[in-house]
Formats: structure tokens, C-alpha cells, sequence
């Protein structure tokens, strides 16, 4: 693993000077310690030199058009290469700061001038950006799609169809059908609905997926989920960057409590329920078209599920199953 390497890395000997892993067969990128021992990038630039302000957020720093001597597998390599280093003083944040970032470089063109480095990286310039405000979103959510995603039968599949953004109608959508995901700490299974969410998709298939969850010290972190995921779509750059940046937005500017936060995997692996969205309990059409919004509180408890199987791994056939014939293209696009 890439963050157990940088583990391993001595602190440069200053900020030209470099003992470094080499990220890419492809390209002259690599990963280093800075003088105080965190993580910094040096991606390769090869434009010729001209001046580019340097982008300074709250936990990120880049800088172009700098020329650095790199040491790696004992050879020296004196060039130039853009900057990115990750502040120092929140070490909780180099994991997630090096698994972002190394995911992005994956889609780095050959030779990348300065413009193609700054619009490749700049979306996750922005995620760093982003984590210096609050998210919003509470932990068990983002740890119950990592769940969804990590135990299914399918997990690339799962992943391909996450939602990229956390405002989009339902976690996991494809074409003609969607899975929303529903988690709760509480002993009932109760979870909040806004009615939208219970709306399927004209002649699509909806499914609900209802997972109890229990904190426990020793147990499965949401970057140990993440991490499985990762090493599961190692080939598909595309689908790694955006489990990366989906994770860093969810986090906001309290990541060091919301990472460290565990919950027992096996306890919500045997209180995993699914259900067709028809089975929830809802306010269905018609509506007065002038209520444009509506949540409620839904209790499970009694509610018998129509799905012929309502385990994880069943709900993950259903998916594959609806869109078997469109997931095969998107891969392709993917690992190009």
C-alpha cells in the first residue's frame, strides 16, 4: 500500500531535495516526506517554465514550475514538477490527503504541461477546499454506502453507480432503477425519508436498503472500508478517484472525528434488510402540486419485505441483473 510505503520514507533534507516512491510506470510522479514529515506530491511538468501562482488552501498547498532533485531506487532525477504537500499539522488527514491524490494521478495524461496539471487536479484542489467547512452529512451514512459497496457480491459495480454528489435524489442509481440506503444507531429500525426518495423511476425498479448499525471500538473504520474498495478497483482509475473524493467532500472539516469513528461490520451484516420501495410505508401520488417537499419518520420494524431475498449479496444480483449490458460500457470508459 502506497500510505504504509510513505510510512516508511525519511523527511527531506530540504524543500528541493527528495527521497521519493515512484507513483506511476508511466510518468515521472512520485511521493515524498517534506522536512517535517508530511506527505507531498511531485508531479512532473513538462511545459516550459513561465510563472503560475501557487494555490494555498487551509490544508493544501501547490506550487508549479518547481525544480526539485529526486532520489528513487537510487537514481537521481533533477527536474521539474508541480508541488502539492498536505499541512503538517493535521497528520490525521495524510492517509486520506495520499490516497486522493495518488487515485488522480492515475489519469494524468504522459506529458502534462502546467494547464493539464492544474485541470486535472483541480477538482480535488477544490475537495481540500471544501474540508475547511462543515459537511453536513452525519458518519453512519457515508459508512453505510462504504458497507453497501465493500460487502456486496459486486463492489465495482456498487461503485460505478454511487452517486458523485452527495445532493444527487438517491445513493446508487443506473439506468432504470436505484437503491437508496438507510442506516440507523438506534435498537428500532426506524429511518427519515423525504418523499422523493421513494419515487422510482418510470418503468424502473427502487430498492431500499435498511442497515442497523452499532458502535464498537474495535471495530471497521470508514478508511478500512475504503481501503478494501480501493484495492478491489486498483485497475479503474476513474472509479478510485471518485470513491476518494466522494469520501473527502462527505468528511468537511471535522474529518479526524468522523475517520475514526468504528462500527461493528458483522452486527450490520446480519441486520441487513432489503426492500422494494413500494413496501415503505409514504405519502404516494397524488400530492398538491404546491407541497414541494415533505419528510417523515418511518418505522420498519413490522414491515414484511416483497423481495423474494433480502440479503446484501441478493440485493447486489438484482442490480448486476438490471444493468448487466450498460455497466460493461462504462467499465471500458473507466480503464482506459
Amino acid at each position: 500500500m502506497v500510505f504504509t510505503d510513505f510510512k516508511s520514507l525519511p523527511r527531506a533534507e530540504s524543500g528541493e531535495k527528495f527521497i521519493a516512491l515512484s507513483l506511476s510506470d508511466r510518468r515521472q510522479d512520485f511521493l515524498a516526506k517534506d522536512v517535517d514529515g508530511a506527505p507531498i506530491f511531485l508531479l512532473h511538468d513538462a511545459s516550459i517554465p513561465r510563472y503560475v501562482p501557487s494555490i494555498q488552501f487551509l490544508y493544501l498547498n501547490a506550487q508549479f514550475h518547481t525544480t526539485c532533485s529526486v532520489h528513487v531506487a537510487g537514481v537521481v532525477i533533477q527536474d521539474q514538477f508541480a508541488v502539492i504537500s498536505c499541512d503538517p499539522s493535521a497528520p490525521d488527514l495524510y492517509e486520506l490527503f495520499i490516497k486522493c491524490f495518488s487515485a488522480a494521478i492515475d489519469e494524468l495524461p504522459l506529458n502534462s504541461g502546467t494547464r493539464e496539471l492544474e485541470e486535472s487536479i483541480q477538482g480535488l484542489l477544490d475537495l481540500f477546499r471544501v474540508m475547511a467547512t462543515p459537511s453536513g452529512r452525519e458518519v453512519a451514512g457515508l459508512w453505510a454506502e462504504l458497507f453497501i459497496i465493500d460487502r456486496s457480491s459486486d463492489p465495482l459495480l456498487l461503485l460505478d453507480y454511487w452517486h458523485s454528489d452527495i445532493y444527487e435524489k438517491f445513493d446508487f442509481s443506473w439506468r432504470g432503477g436505484c437503491l437508496e440506503v438507510k442506516s440507523t444507531i438506534r435498537e428500532t429500525r426506524a429511518h427519515e425519508f423525504a418523499m422523493a426518495q421513494l419515487q422510482p423511476p418510470l418503468n424502473g425498479e427502487g430498492y431500499v436498503g435498511s442497515i442497523m448499525m452499532q458502535s464498537l471500538s474495535g471495530g471497521v473504520s470508514i478508511m478500512e472500508l475504503a481501503n478494501s474498495i480501493d484495492e478491489v478497483a486498483s485497475k479503474y482509475p476513474a472509479l478510485r478517484k471518485k470513491l476518494w473524493s466522494n469520501i473527502a467532500s462527505a468528511l468537511g472539516n471535522d474529518f479526524s472525528e468522523k475517520i475514526d469513528r468504528r462500527f461493528d461490520i458483522s452486527f450490520s451484516e446480519r441486520n441487513f434488510l432489503a426492500f422494494n420501495m413500494n413496501d415503505i410505508p409514504g405519502l404516494r401520488q397524488p400530492i398538491d402540486p404546491r407541497i414541494t417537499g415533505i419528510r417523515y419518520n418511518v418505522s420498519l420494524n413490522d414491515v414484511k419485505s416483497s423481495l423474494a431475498e433480502t440479503s446484501l449479496h441478493h440485493l447486489s444480483d438484482l442490480i448486476a441483473a438490471s444493468s448487466e449490458k450498460h455497466l460493461h460500457g462504462v467499465w471500458s470508459d473507466s480503464s482506459s
